[in-house]
């Protein structure tokens, strides 16, 4: 899977918990251009990328998390 396809996978992630269908994000996209994206938000989306790429985010490194090129780095 290409970085590209996984930011696609990533905004559908992002869509869904933040309730938005129709937002678009890119790798800069960060907590400051989205206010709905809040710590809850955060651990809801991090749930949701480990079920949908089969991965386990260490707790240390969610609260760092504050970009989406930050995910993305993450992801096999």
């Amino acid at each position: 899977m290409t970085r590209n396809e996984k930011l696609l996978k990533v905004q559908e992630i992002f869509r869904d918990v933040l309730d938005q269908p129709g937002l678009c994000i890119s790798e800069t996209f960060s907590t400051t251009d989205c206010p709905e994206w809040d710590s809850v938000a955060t651990v809801q989306i991090i749930l949701a990328t480990e079920a949908a790429f089969d991965i386990r985010v260490p707790m240390e490194t969610v609260a760092g998390l504050h970009q989406v090129s930050e995910l993305l780095d993450l992801l096999p």
